[in-house]
């Protein structure tokens, strides 16, 4: 995280923004009096988003570290998942 003052961001204001935009940084701004603010590209602010929308499904970080752990040779082949998509058994309720 870049940390600066109100007073050089003010002054270097363009250069900031893209700077923090281009190189996906998170931009601390301090105020001499009141709380700090950050800046973030908004690209990075919706991964941020999605983030943490998808950390509130219950099981799912579990669920994604589980997979992660899991050797690629134990899992299911590319192919196999095209087949059961194509063939919507994965939507099936049997």
């Amino acid at each position: 995280m870049i940390e600066i003052s109100a007073v050089q961001f003010s002054r270097n204001f363009d250069s900031k923004v893209e700077e923090c935009i281009d190189n996906h940084e998170i931009l601390k701004v301090r105020r001499r009096k009141g709380e700090s603010f950050v800046v973030i590209g908004e690209s990075d602010w919706k991964a941020i988003e999605e983030t943490l929308y998808l950390s509130r499904i219950p099981g799912l970080v579990a669920s994604i570290k589980e997979a992660a752990a899991e050797p690629l040779s134990e899992g299911t082949p590319l192919e196999e998942l095209e087949v059961i998509i194509r063939d919507g058994s994965i939507f099936s309720t049997d």
